[in-house]
């Protein structure tokens, strides 16, 4: 069953390659509109590491660059008549609150990789040992400055042999 080439590829292709050439994109869009769905890839992959991407940060931005071009199509076929901007409606709202959902999925995502690795092992007693390391600080200054000011005062005292009436 599993012999020579099985199981996952050692080099995968890389996201912004895969959003770009690997898909028959030419199938799908116009020149003008390929264009359009490359540089969208592009912008939308300078929010994100790539070696940080998923297969399912891929397909957000993909299906996310494809409703943008669509929107467009859409937008660009209905110009001019009024009746097709009615009949688009519906389609265009759906559009973009699949947008809205696509973008909350990968910034949700985006965080939770932001937070999880920052955090990584950290813990309320992370916090109380950071917290006692800076208030220990504080002490040991204080401290300091308190023996300075009693050699201050010795040193001031220095020959000083009091009264008579000194216990």
């Amino acid at each position: 069953m599993g012999g020579v080439g099985s199981g996952r590829l050692k080099h995968p292709p890389k996201v912004k390659e895969m959003l770009k050439n690997i898909l028959p994109l030419e199938e799908i869009f116009e020149v003008d509109e390929l264009e359009m769905y490359h540089n969208l890839v592009d912008v939308y992959l300078k929010d994100f590491e790539e070696s940080s991407l998923t297969s399912g940060d891929m397909d957000d931005i993909m299906d996310l660059a494809k409703n943008r071009v669509l929107e467009f199509r859409l937008l660009k076929n209905s110009k001019g008549s009024p009746n097709k901007q009615i009949d688009l409606s519906n389609a265009m709202e759906k559009i973009q609150k699949n947008n809205k959902i696509l973008k909350e999925n990968l910034s949700t995502r985006r965080k939770d990789r932001l937070n999880n690795t920052e955090m990584r092992g950290f813990s309320i007693v992370d916090l109380a040992v950071a917290f006692d390391a800076d208030k220990k600080l504080v002490l040991l200054d204080k401290a300091n400055k308190l023996k300075e000011k009693e050699q201050e005062m010795l040193e001031r005292r220095k020959g000083f042999e009091g009264n008579k009436n000194d216990v």
